[in-house]
């Protein structure tokens, strides 16, 4: 990456070099560069300003071709392009101002031309002036600076030196300031004050002409007021002159944008002007920038919106594309038509405004909308065909209000197939001269209505001959088949033949299914039957219009379980397989053997029943497509879209028969989604979704799932309307859209030839989260390599999961070099949007030997290692409102032959492939579990419980500490009926699985507002939740968590490592750290659930709420009602563990679904969807009872304030020792401190006790006590290890400010705080921090950071705040 000035810290034993930032774009400008091998009519570059960098983007190509340092530590403000014939360009930013020289030819070069002083205060603009007559060459001679003290600094180039400063008599603050003029002469500032004024002022000499005196170096000038204009009810955020500065417009915190006329001369300063002008209402929050032009102004705002306004006050059009905190900065090319936005999500976006908004003026518009207005009857009214004005869809008028459309579709960009109420299918062909040509296809009945329509098509290639496929059923329930075939101009009918399918009104549905061909068809009726017809050979000869019964043969009848109408389908030929969904959100999955396909006879009996369903997977919306395709040679996966505005996954395990719910994605700006698709260089397989088509209230919507912007909008009325649309290999240049309203089609066709291939709108920076981030973590390499060690398709590629304020989950890719973030994915979003505060990666599965559970016999003898079995990579995300969710990791597995040909292409090729396959890795949403929207009212009776005694409910005690006599007390607190406003602020994770069970736990460590700290167990693939143990006691909330496990007995080739020591760490507000054992609990949950076929009790059938349409409404509370009806019936039992281990914390079903038992003995149904909370409550559900854990020992005041980040030495990184494993724990907090403490685990030998030693401990800073009070150890008689500690250090002073974020490897620390810095430590003997190296981040308010060991000596370091942005750590071999 080229760098204007060295942002590296380095020395001959290490480096510290700062990578790309990714976060908001704080300016932009236009430059017209005149470069030797571009056109003169080629578009200007493109210059932003993002972090301390500079970005320059050729808009030509639709790319950034270069990026530079221009400041350390200071973000850009502002660019300032000269205007003149010149490469110069001045960047600003806080009270720094650099001027650089700009030039692009083969490799584009930034040179520092002048670095100009430090300012008192802060620079708001900055303006170029072109030189006097004496000047050599016309070249720039001065730069016109403006500050926020509202004072005007004169800078002379040539002379590097400040010839004048002139001070405004109004000495207040400015929030902003705009200067105009190519002169001094010709100066009008305009400065927008913290009294929501603006004044607008210029510079007059006292004496002689400014020109004189600056020459003669007599620079005695004084500022004059032109006008105060008042107005605004808030701060003024920014002003915009017009190109002749007679009129200046200003934006506001009141959420309002005014157009002031501002005239040259003065005017009596004491008169203050009211707003006369234009005030611009529209934007719903504080509107942050505008500009103005001869013909048009634009605005953007806070609300994510940019408004385009006429002269006259009117709004043009709206453009809403960006996300989080608003569009900070806009501008607009009047030659081009290009309006570009930039925002707080990173992303910087180029629309070309339609023609029509460009009105007066001298420029160039270039023509972009490419659809044209036509009307046209159809025939059997009229033979008319004419062609209306302008440029805005096409229209196509039906003959009389007695017939209208019922069906539309599309067959290519120009041919419409249009079915009516009359029985009447017509051909429409689209002629771009503006002519409609129309074809009478058939009529199927008089007076008898087509109720549906599909069509088959073979790929339409220039030069081939047309052959559709038609298929439409009526009212009588008759299917008709049409074959249109010849030329696209004069095609004709040369096959047509009907039959009955069915009753009268029964036949609702006709598919094609594109892997079966013409020879198949599907009919649907509103009971849930699907029939499935064979078609005779079309080369055969078949008489025209014949009904004959042989022509057709009904070889197949399905029918859903659940009798609800088939909406769609999908086959594979290969698998044997039919998905159906229907119009209730259900699933179905029946046999569609080949010889059924093939046969030559039709079998006896017809009927096929299901092989597998799932009920719900779109709640109580439509599913509107479905597609199959085979991930292995036992699992065939599915993909489904509906009208929840999901995108929903689902696999097919032939071996158990079962269909499992395995993943989903919300579309942020669709309420039903329609179907998606892929471009031409996607992986073709189902998880590649690229766009989504659909419908959001009433308009219809092509969204970007990538890039996350929107393709088309069209406000049609809504998708209960009959339409159709089609798109082409690149969506935001070939899409077409048709509708009916008021017995009027409508369509939308933008389509631009192959030659003219620029797309707007464009995305020019990768989209980010449009908030801040509280999270992030790496998809560790281990995770990404294969099991024979070799690295996988990812290892050369750094993955970050981040969470954000917004309640958005990110994966984001990370690649050295240029263009270093090259890719970011939107996994999804938190049930209602709430904030995601802390995020963890599970990879490493711990496995327990049989020995150690009940699993029976015949599952004991499943090979656990067995070749190409996948294990569950998950994320776990959790946040405000206690939202808990899970992501699991889907990528595409390759075959043998599919690696080795993607490892030829990555020798070939270098990157390219490596990019182009790793974007196949994806996460998808897996589970979510949250407490119900109000909290149970019951009161609970005053408790004093035991260290391991009987928690009355999870979510409703409050743990308060008394130390007297060291005892301690838990009291519990009555909880109000109101929805609280808890939330879950730490979150730590690891696997666990039985060798030769199925099943595999995900025991999750999620620390709460409230100071509760829980156990909780999620079982797979079954993804049912449990309440396992409660961390008792705690006086403050837990704000870091992090975890160790040590075995029990290292795994061998002989031996299946039998078991484990789970240590829980965790850091609180109060400034202590805890060390919580919960190795018991975790071994009895998975004594007593690998024993269990949960699959036989529990219902899976059932999709977790996710917050979107119905699935969060009375659907969920009816299906919890319906439970509880049922619940006499079940024999609850209940499971009891022994001693140290959890007490009554699974009562479990043996017939149905789980139960709790109460203290009156009645049995209370928990909600049972399987991907739901098993641990939900009903009301009279109180007494649920789970384990206690009191911590091992309990670190107090280690911080003199909260610890806000703890990380814990990988086992890997630690040297183990004869009698365990040595550890560093490291953590920071609001005292600006580091503390480092080393210790050690062991495992008790036999017979011997385990204890806590403090032995004589080296502690580095005084003044901290000694050891005996500096470990308080708990009345515990359950440790599972010995803990040792060995030694602490303390940095007072390791920030300047608050610690947020901090990694160890056992080597190397890194740290980061509130003061903008990165802090590289080496962990030295005994535990102690030498400081390194520092380095100062574009981030503001840093939250997290998060650190990857690469290879010897070389780290990535990411940290995450208000943006992000990674750091390379090299050392040497000497150091490490």
């Amino acid at each position: 990456m080229a760098m204007a000035v060295e942002v590296d810290s380095q020395s001959d034993c290490w480096r510290l070099q700062i990578g790309q930032y990714m976060g908001e774009i704080s300016a932009l400008s236009l430059l017209l560069l005149r470069i030797p091998h571009h056109p003169l009519s080629s578009l200007p570059f493109l210059l932003a300003g993002s972090g301390s960098q500079l970005l320059v983007y050729d808009l030509e190509l639709g790319k950034m071709i270069s990026s530079f340092y221009v400041f350390h530590g200071i973000r850009v403000h502002g660019i300032t392009c000269s205007s003149f014939d010149s490469n110069e360009i001045a960047v600003f930013g806080e009270r720094r101002v650099k001027i650089f020289s700009l030039r692009v030819d083969d490799d584009v070069k930034l040179t520092l031309l002048q670095s100009l002083p430090k300012f008192g205060s802060w620079v708001l603009d900055v303006c170029f002036f072109k030189g006097n007559e004496s000047s050599l060459l016309g070249k720039n001679t001065f730069l016109a600076i403006g500050c926020s003290d509202n004072s005007v600094y004169l800078w002379d180039i040539s002379k590097s030196s400040v010839v004048l400063q002139v001070q405004s008599p109004d000495r207040s603050l400015l929030y902003s300031m705009r200067l105009w003029g190519d002169s001094l002469e010709a100066l009008r500032i305009a400065s927008g004050t913290i009294y929501n004024e603006i004044i607008v002022w210029k510079v007059v000499p006292q004496g002689d002409s400014l020109s004189n005196a600056l020459q003669h170096h007599d620079p005695n000038c004084t500022a004059v007021h032109i006008c105060k204009l008042v107005g605004h009810e808030g701060s003024i955020f920014r002003l915009s002159w017009s190109s002749d500065g007679s009129k200046l417009v200003s934006v506001s915190d009141d959420r309002s944008a005014r157009v002031w006329e501002v005239c040259s001369g003065t005017e009596d300063y004491e008169n203050l002007r009211e707003s006369t002008g234009l005030v611009l209402f529209g934007h719903s929050a504080r509107v942050w920038d505008c500009c103005i032009f001869d013909s048009l102004i634009v605005t953007t705002s806070e609300d994510c919106t940019c408004r385009v306004w006429g002269l006259d006050g009117k709004q043009l059009q709206m453009i809403k594309e960006h996300l989080g905190r608003g569009i900070w900065r806009c501008l607009y090319d009047p030659k081009f038509s290009l309006l570009i936005t930039a925002g707080f999500d990173s992303s910087i976006k180029v629309h070309q405004l339609r023609t029509s908004l460009s009105l007066e003026g001298n420029f160039e518009a270039k023509e972009i909308d490419r659809t044209n207005i036509y009307t046209a009857r159809i025939p059997s009214s009229s033979d008319y065909t004419g062609l209306m004005d302008s440029a805005l869809g096409l229209l196509l008028t039906c003959c009389s209000k007695s017939e209208y459309v019922r069906c539309l579709h599309f067959t290519n960009e120009d041919t419409l197939y249009v079915a009516t109420n009359r029985g009447y299918l017509y051909r429409a062909k689209l002629f771009e001269n503006g002519d409609v040509s129309w074809t009478e296809i058939v009529q199927v009945s008089e007076k008898v209505p087509i109720v549906c329509m599909d069509l088959l098509s073979k790929p339409f290639k220039p030069g081939r001959d047309v052959e559709d496929w038609i298929a439409v059923g009526d009212g009588k329930g008759n299917m008709t088949i049409a074959r249109v075939i010849g030329d696209v101009c004069s095609p004709e009918v040369d096959i047509s033949f009907s039959w009955s399918a069915g009753p009268e009104r029964q036949l609702l549905g006709s598919h094609w299914c594109r892997p079966l061909g013409y020879g198949y068809i599907f009919t649907a009726d509103p009971r849930g039957t699907l029939k499935l017809w064979r078609l005779r050979d079309p080369l055969q000869p078949l008489p025209h219009n014949s009904v004959d019964s042989c022509n057709v043969s009904l070889i197949a009848e399905f029918t859903s379980c659940f009798g609800r109408r088939i909406m769609c389908l999908d086959v594979s030929f290969e698998d044997e397989v039919l998905v159906c969904g229907d119009i209730r959100g259900n699933l179905v999955l029946f046999p569609l053997l080949k010889s059924t396909l093939v046969g030559t006879s039709v079998a006896s009996d017809t009927k096929v029943s299901a092989l597998a369903y799932f009920k719900g997977a779109h709640g109580i919306s439509t599913v509107t497509s479905v597609a199959v395709a085979r991930l292995r040679s036992n699992r065939i996966e599915m993909r489904s879209t509906g009208g929840d505005g999901c995108i929903c996954y689902l696999e097919y395990d032939r071996d158990e028969q079962k269909l499992e719910f395995i993943g989903m994605k919300q579309a942020k700006e669709l309420s039903l989604i329609h179907s998606v698709c892929t471009d031409n260089t996607s992986v073709n397989e189902l998880s590649s979704a690229h766009y989504a088509a659909g419908f959001t209230s009433v308009d219809f919507i092509i969204w970007n799932l990538k890039t996350e912007t929107k393709v088309l909008q069209v406000s049609c009325g809504g998708w209960r309307r009959p339409h159709s649309y089609y798109v082409g290999d690149l969506p935001e240049i070939k899409n077409c859209f048709a509708y009916v309203k008021d017995e009027v089609i409508h369509i939308h066709r933008h389509w631009v030839p192959d030659g003219c291939r620029k797309m707007y709108p464009q995305n020019l920076h990768m989209q980010f989260h449009g908030r801040e981030m509280h999270s992030l973590c790496f998809i560790l390499e281990e995770t990404q390599s294969g099991k024979n060690g070799k690295p996988g398709l990812f290892s050369e590629s750094s993955w970050i999961a981040t969470g954000c304020e917004d309640g958005t989950v990110r994966l984001t890719r990370y690649s050295a070099g240029f263009e270093s973030w090259s890719e970011s994915k939107l996994l999804g979003e938190h049930v209602g949007g709430s904030a995601v505060r802390s995020i963890c990666s599970v990879s490493k599965i711990h496995v327990l030997s049989a020995d150690m559970t009940n699993v029976p016999d015949g599952r004991k003898g499943q090979d656990f290692s067995e070749e190409g079995k996948e294990f569950p990579f998950l994320l776990i995300s959790v946040g405000a409102k206690r939202v808990l969710t899970s992501w699991v990791l889907r990528n595409r597995k390759l075959s043998k032959t599919e690696h080795t040909l993607a490892g030829e292409q990555h020798n070939e090729t270098g990157n390219r492939s490596l990019l182009e396959t790793s974007s196949s890795m994806t996460f998808q949403w897996l589970s979510t579990d949250m407490p119900p929207k109000y909290s149970s009212s019951n009161k609970y009776a005053a408790n004093i419980g035991k260290l391991n005694g009987v928690a009355e409910d999870t979510s409703s005690i409050k743990a308060d500490v008394e130390t007297e006599e060291g005892k301690m007390q838990l009291k519990s607190y009555n909880r109000a009926k109101c929805e609280d406003d808890w939330r879950y602020l730490a979150v730590t994770a690891f696997l666990v699985k039985c060798a030769g069970s199925r099943l595999t736990v995900c025991f999750v460590v999620v620390a709460c507002s409230d100071a509760t700290l829980a156990l909780r167990a999620l079982v797979l693939p079954y993804r049912l939740w449990f309440d396992v143990a409660l961390l008792v006691p705690l006086s403050s909330p837990v704000l870091a968590l992090q975890h160790v496990i040590i075995p029990t007995c290292l795994p061998s080739k002989e031996n299946v490592q039998c078991g484990n020591v789970y240590i829980v760490i965790s850091g609180a507000t109060d400034g202590s750290i805890s060390f919580w054992d919960v190795t018991g609990s975790v071994e009895a949950f998975m004594h007593r659930i690998s024993d269990l076929h949960v699959e036989k009790f529990i219902d899976c059938q059932k999709r977790p709420r996710t917050g979107r349409g119905s699935q969060g409404g009375r659907w969920w509370k009816s299906l919890g009602s319906s439970m509880l009806k049922n619940s006499g019936e079940m024999e609850s039992i209940t499971v009891r563990s022994g001693v140290g281990a959890c007490q009554d914390f699974l009562n479990l079903v043996t017939h149905g679904n789980l139960s709790r038992e109460n203290s009156s003995g009645n049995s209370t149904m928990a909600s049972s969807q399987a991907i739901h909370v098993a641990s939900n409550k009903s009301a009279d559900d109180s007494s649920s009872e789970i384990c206690e854990i009191c911590p091992v020992h309990v670190l107090e005041s280690i911080h003199q304030s909260g610890v806000n980040c703890l990380h814990v030495s990988d086992v890997k990184g630690c040297q183990s020792s004869d009698s365990g494993f040595l550890y560093h724990v490291l953590s920071g907090g609001d005292d600006q401190a580091l503390h480092c403490l080393r210790f050690e685990l062991a495992l008790p030998l036999a017979g011997q006790e385990a204890e806590v030693s403090t032995p004589q401990m080296k502690i580095s800073v005084t003044g901290l006590g000694d050891a005996d009070n500096f470990v308080q150890s708990c009345q515990n008689h359950n440790r599972n290890c010995n803990i040792r500690f060995l030694s602490r250090d303390k940095v007072l002073s390791a920030h300047t400010s608050a610690v947020k974020g901090i990694w160890t490897d056992g080597s190397w620390v890194f740290s980061t705080g509130l003061d903008q810095r990165i802090r590289c430590w080496r962990l030295e003997g005994q535990g102690r921090l030498t400081e390194y190296a520092t380095m100062i981040i574009s981030v503001p308010e840093p939250e997290a950071l998060d650190a990857r060991f690469c290879s010897r000596g070389y780290y990535q370091i990411a940290v995450a705040g208000r943006g992000m942005q990674m750091a390379e750590f090299s050392a040497s071999s000497n150091l490490n």
